[in-house]
């Protein structure tokens, strides 16, 4: 499977009178892609706006982030959520680079995120360094909350494939091969290593989509690497806390499958993705767990794993249960975890569960921590966030959870860890 990714670099976005690229300038025409994302009767979509690096402003109730992407031939992507199922990871995907389309809007019992694009909080977000276009919605009146995030996933999903389509024609800036054919020289001296990709299934507007179905529906599933970095999951979580959530473009830009790809042939031997929900039962968990387990070792013939959760602190009874299935198989297992350490860093249990065969960890923060915002001159999306009742306009302190990818449990975030 060989997937082509060809990337455009967006310098400036504007308003335009139609929508166009070039020379690294994107145009929006304003008018067309309100039109476009107020077809749908569960959403209105009250205004465009954009955010470039460095200016004083704040983003607020951010409910997901995703990329602006298409295929070369095709006026979809996101197979199963847009249009047909179809496999991704094969052929050409055009992306619109250093760019990111912001799903935003306030409902009661949605948790949305918080993002600066200067000052002390840009340090803390990789969303401060891209060009963020940000679709303001409300839901119309008397729509479910369910029925509001659905209609949302699909709205920032159809204004990516909109924009995309500027770049058709145009020569990319970089162009990036994915591949995983058949080695030509013997790779037996490298570690066979997998990656099992934990998906969060506790239920509507806490769902990762997987080829349009919700991740709950699915038992563990080998993927190719490709599937991944090309829209075959996207997030659909909207009632958990952001730092605690894959967004679709960290999943799109997935560190971990990047990572393994890119050692692939030199430091490994990379050997594929297994899925995997986390299910809301001790005993499904131990299922999925053996499942997942077996896959890697008897199909993808791994010897070692890097295991990630998604979700709060019951999660983590998910990925000591995988660690412990793959290490009964003689897997070795590295986990990537956040921990619950409270404001000071003091506490006493970072993690809910815990494992003796767990001795290889990698830490990406504290999802407790509080952090301290410089004023800004400028609120995109409302002075105030749902589940935070201080105006957002000045200088403020806020918990670290608030910033989408401060904490990152794909390890998709600036912060790292240091050992004193």
């Amino acid at each position: 499977m060989k997937l082509e990714i060809n990337y455009y670099d967006v310098k400036e976005v504007r308003f335009g009178a139609a929508t166009a690229f070039s020379e690294g300038i994107l145009l929006i025409n304003k008018g067309e892609l309100i039109r476009l994302l107020s077809g749908d009767p569960r959403i209105v979509c009250e205004d465009i706006a954009f955010a470039h690096p460095g200016e004083r402003v704040r983003i607020s109730n951010v409910l997901d982030i995703t990329e602006a992407r298409i295929k070369e031939n095709d006026d979809h992507y996101y197979p199963g959520m847009l249009g047909p199922i179809y496999r991704a990871g094969e052929g050409r995907t055009r992306v619109l680079r250093c760019a990111a389309v912001l799903e935003i809007g306030a409902m009661q019992g949605f948790y949305g995120g918080l993002i600066d694009m200067a000052g002390n909080g840009a340090q803390l977000t990789p969303f401060s360094k891209t060009i963020n276009i940000c679709l303001l919605t409300r839901p119309a009146p008397g729509v479910a909350l369910a029925d509001y995030g659905h209609a949302l996933k699909r709205a920032g999903l159809a204004a990516s494939v909109y924009l995309a389509k500027a770049a058709r024609g145009i020569t990319p800036d970089d162009v990036e091969i994915f591949d995983l054919p058949r080695p030509t020289k013997d790779l037996s001296a490298l570690p066979r290593v997998a990656y099992l990709f934990q998906l969060h299934s506790h239920g509507e507007s806490r769902e990762p989509f997987v080829y349009g179905e919700n991740s709950r529906r699915y038992y563990p599933t080998i993927l190719h690497p490709n599937e991944v970095l090309d829209g075959a999951i996207v997030c659909g979580h909207y009632n958990i806390s952001t730092s605690i959530r894959n967004n679709t473009y960290t999943i799109l830009n997935h560190p971990v499958v990047l990572g393994l790809y890119r050692r692939h042939g030199r430091e490994v031997d990379f050997r594929g993705v297994v899925i995997s929900p986390e299910p809301t039962s001790l005993t499904e968990i131990t299922r999925t767990s053996m499942m997942a387990a077996g896959l890697m070792k008897n199909v993808l013939g791994a010897d070692g794993v890097i295991i990630t959760k998604e979700g709060g602190g019951h999660t983590d009874v998910d990925l000591m249960e995988n660690c412990n299935a793959c290490e009964r198989l003689g897997i070795k297992t590295v986990l990537i975890d956040n921990e619950w350490l409270g404001s000071d860093g003091a506490g006493e249990f970072p993690l809910l569960a815990s494992s003796p065969r767990a001795d290889a960890m990698v830490s990406v923060g504290n999802v407790d921590a509080v952090v301290k915002l410089s004023a800004m001159d400028r609120v995109i999306g409302g002075e105030r966030l749902s589940d935070f009742g201080t105006s957002l306009a000045g200088e403020m302190t806020i918990p670290l959870r608030f910033i989408p990818n401060g904490i990152s449990q794909a390890g998709f975030t600036y912060l790292t860890t240091e050992d004193r």
